[in-house]
Formats: structure tokens, sequence, C-alpha cells
């Protein structure tokens, strides 16, 4: 049988070790939720990404309303209109449709002859934003590929359904996205996708789990590209 001295070394020991298992153990569980939450969002932007490269008008009150429920588990929120609600909720969710502007597309709009564009078509070789709708709280996350400008001395008009002007796409500087990681079209062989070619890009970002230092509320992010 052991001493009372003994049983007191033992707690000692088992003290020590507590300061090593307790925090594994809350490590553990924060970088399990964050996991699970990173699964999550993925998962929504996928499903989102399915839905709107299908036409799926999420300017609609209706369709924000089914988005949060989709996104319910990452904190989504409906918002009213196409830019958001900064503080709304814990999650968002931005779509954006853009094109190639090439030679096919300035003459198209106007500004070109012969085949060829003019000076006048200022985003000439620039993808550009056709679309932009923000659902659930702004503030949580950028998008990964640049905003429309709508302030300053040139701002993009983006109207109440998402959609920007045929001449802002062409014209307006403050309506090209940031797209350098790859170039679907080459317009130099005419490989890639086809002139006028539309590309849906669907981001999802939400917030992630907060527990100093163990977890430090990393936020989540996934995109899908149609």
């Amino acid at each position: 049988m052991k001493d009372s001295r003994q049983r007191g070394a033992s707690y000692i020991e088992f003290s020590f070790a507590l300061l090593l298992l307790v925090p594994m153990l809350l490590g553990t569980v924060g970088l399990g939720l964050n996991l699970l939450l990173a699964y999550q969002t993925s998962q929504v932007a996928r499903d989102a990404g399915h839905m709107y490269a299908r036409a799926t008008d999420f300017s609609l009150s209706g369709n924000q309303t089914i988005l949060a429920t989709l996104g319910s588990g990452i904190g989504l929120s409906a918002t009213s209109g196409v830019t958001g609600t900064a503080g709304s909720g814990s999650a968002v969710v931005v779509f954006s449709t853009i094109t190639y502007i090439d030679d096919a597309a300035c003459v198209g709009g106007g500004y070109g002859s012969g085949g060829v564009h003019t000076s006048a078509c200022k985003n000439y070789g620039d993808w550009v934003f056709q679309e932009r709708i923000v659902v659930g709280n702004s503030s949580m996350k950028t998008s990964d590929y640049g905003s429309p400008l709508t302030t300053g001395p040139s701002p993009v008009t983006i109207a109440s359904n998402g959609a920007i002007s045929t001449t802002d796409q062409l014209t307006n500087p403050g309506d090209v996205a940031t797209f350098s990681a790859m170039n679907p079209y080459n317009s130099s062989n005419g490989t890639g996708v086809p002139s006028g070619q539309q590309l849906y890009i669907t981001e999802v970002a939400a917030q992630g789990f907060n527990m100093p230092p163990f977890a430090k509320s990393p936020v989540q992010y996934a995109y899908n590209i149609f």
C-alpha cells in the first residue's frame, strides 16, 4: 500500500500531465470545429455555385432566403438587395459573372470597326464584371477577384438585379476583374473560352471558431468557377 507521500507525488505528476493534456484537448477541439466549418463552407460554395451557373437569380429575396437556409450552418443571413449588409450574420456569399473583352466584344458594343477594337474600348484584353451580387455579411471578406468600383470619378453602376451595363464593361476601367491566376481565353491563338463566354464565380467566406490561443477565429474561404 502506498503511503501518503507516494499518493501526493502521484497527484503532482497528474497535475503536470494535465498542463500538457488540456491544451492538446482544447487545440484538437478547436481544429476539429474549424475543419468542420471549412467542409460546410466548401459545400455551400459548391451548391450555391451550381444554382448560380444555372441562372438562379440571387438578387431576389426568395432565392436569398433559400440560400440562407442552405448556409445556416455557417451563419449565413439573407439580405435585401445585391450589396449585402455589413455585420449581418457571420458569413458572406459573393456571386460574380465575368467575361473577357476581345475584339469581337468591342466591335459588338460599338467600339470597333473592321473586326478590330478602337482606343475607346478601354477594357480590351481584360476580364470584366457583368454581374455582382453579395448575400450576407459584406464586411466578412472581399472578393479575391476584385470588385466593380462604385465610387470615385467614374463609378460603375450596378443595377438592382446586379447587372452591369455593356458600356461600363467595355469602357470603364473600374469594372476590370482581378483574374491574373489563369486566362481561359487566349486571343493570340484562338484557344480556350470562346469569345463572349461567361464565367460564373461563387465565393463563400465564414467566420471560424474562436478560442485563443488554440483557435484564432480564421475566416474559412471556398470558391467555385463554372
